[in-house]
């Protein structure tokens, strides 16, 4: 076998190969030829966590997060019974505010503690 004939037989093997991923990639078509939907882009992942908002957690609408509707928020629910001032089980937004105030003033105060190192 020559390299004339090695080398075209790499190169149909590599068509082979490549054909179906060059498929793939193309959009569906209706049958007159025209795309059905435009191509869309698949959101890139992203290292950093996403912005979840109170009106994201609270899924019944009641203005105020259970334990439940905490729960996929690991940091928010660990604080959560020291937040829930009234210990009703409901945390509003002034009982989180109010939290993370003091939980910010014990950390400055912490901070200043240290002779500013």
């Amino acid at each position: 076998m020559n390299h004339a004939s090695k080398l075209s037989g790499l190169i149909a093997l590599a068509a082979a190969v490549a054909m179906p991923m060059a498929f793939a990639q193309t959009a569906p078509t209706t049958d007159d030829g025209m795309q059905s939907e435009p191509p869309t882009a698949a959101p890139a992942p992203t290292a950093e966590p996403q912005q979840v908002t109170w009106a994201d957690l609270d899924t019944d609408k009641d203005g105020a997060l259970s334990k439940e509707e905490v729960a996929t928020v690991p940091a928010l629910a660990q604080v959560f019974d020291d937040a829930d001032a009234d210990a009703d089980g409901k945390l509003t937004a002034d009982e989180y505010k109010a939290h993370a105030q003091t939980t910010n003033a014990d950390a400055d105060a912490a901070g200043s503690d240290d002779g500013g190192q």
